[in-house]
């Protein structure tokens, strides 16, 4: 049934007000960065773990899905996005898949691109990592039998 001209009215003017609404809100999320990102960097502190299913929620995959991305066990996987839940960082779907809970991010968490600093953090984690392995078996090698 096509919408009556009152209608079309009543819904542009609903758009414009939630269109409102988003605007202020990011506003006051931007002048509350510091401190959505002290929030969200205490959590984390050096989770490595929690960093990469973190950066892995997308609305789309199931908590499964993410144990398997992630390569984390189930347990430590779900006690992660528990803590995550609870702190206000992601929030449970209403949809499942196959019985499985899907995740998002909060919305401070998006506005403020916040997965571009935990990926940066990520990335140096496994750069170091990688360089203190290449370290460990330079340091490991046995120096070449030399005959005079």
């Amino acid at each position: 049934m096509p919408e009556t001209p009152e209608t079309h009215e009543e819904i542009t003017e609903m758009k414009r007000e939630v269109k409102e609404i988003r605007q202020t809100l990011d506003a006051e999320i931007y002048q509350g960065r510091q401190k959505w990102e002290d929030h969200l960097f205490r959590l984390l502190q050096n989770n490595f773990d929690m960093m990469r299913v973190l950066v892995a929620i997308d609305g789309t995959k199931s908590a499964k899905e993410l144990e398997k991305e992630c390569g984390i066990y189930q347990v430590k996987c779900w006690r992660i996005l528990d803590q995550l839940q609870r702190e206000g960082i992601i929030y449970k779907l209403e949809d499942t898949k196959k019985g499985s809970p899907q995740y998002m991010k909060a919305r401070w968490y998006i506005v403020l691109r916040l997965d571009e600093k935990v990926q940066d953090k990520l990335a140096s984690h496994t750069l170091q990592s990688q360089l203190n392995m290449e370290q460990s078996h330079v340091g490991n090698k046995q120096p070449e039998n030399q005959t005079a």
